[in-house]
């Protein structure tokens, strides 16, 4: 009877790890509660279209301080570790350049970003407690729990002193 049950418990075990909700394939819209488009944008470099942007907050309310998601879609095939050296440029023109976290921060940012091809979707959420998560589709590729890293991060494109202020005025609509 004992041997039994401790199948049973394996079995019932098994199919609940088959069955359940894989957490590294989930949703990134999913970290923003009621999630609506605040605004679109494209980034071109040379008149070269290179990637899309779109942000979303909850009910299309966007705050730097409550959960939000960029979702990037790029028109162009990238490699990882160049794109987290264009990140770290762009940190450091925003104001970040003399922070002591930048290389923690590159260090995450290569373990977690692939290389990247025409038509892929990276999806960036900031959570409810500052951190950001990163995903490429549905796949979850890691989280940088540091709110700094978030604001420097989504600052790249959100912060007004982004080197790209027509994209943040499209991005953010009427919260530019």
């Amino acid at each position: 009877m004992t041997s039994q049950l401790h199948r049973r418990h394996i079995l019932v075990a098994a199919l609940g790890l088959v069955f359940a909700p894989r957490v590294a394939d989930a949703s990134p819209l999913a970290l923003v509660p009621q999630p609506a488009r605040v605004g679109q944008g494209r980034l071109n470099i040379l008149m070269m279209p290179i990637l899309d942007v779109a942000l979303f907050a909850p009910d299309a309310r966007w705050r730097a301080d409550a959960p939000y998601a960029m979702q990037v879609t790029f028109l162009r095939s990238l490699n990882g570790h160049k794109m987290v050296g264009h990140v770290l440029d762009e940190m450091r023109h925003i104001g970040f350049g003399g922070d002591p976290r930048l290389p923690g921060w590159r260090r995450e940012l290569e373990s977690i970003f692939p290389d990247v091809s025409d038509g892929d979707i990276l999806t960036g959420a900031r959570d409810v407690d500052g951190g950001a998560h990163f995903f490429l589709g549905g796949r979850r590729l890691g989280r940088i729990v540091d709110p700094a890293f978030a604001d420097a991060f989504f600052g790249i494109c959100l912060s007004p002193r982004t080197s790209q202020p027509q994209l943040r005025r499209d991005v953010l609509g009427r919260y530019a």
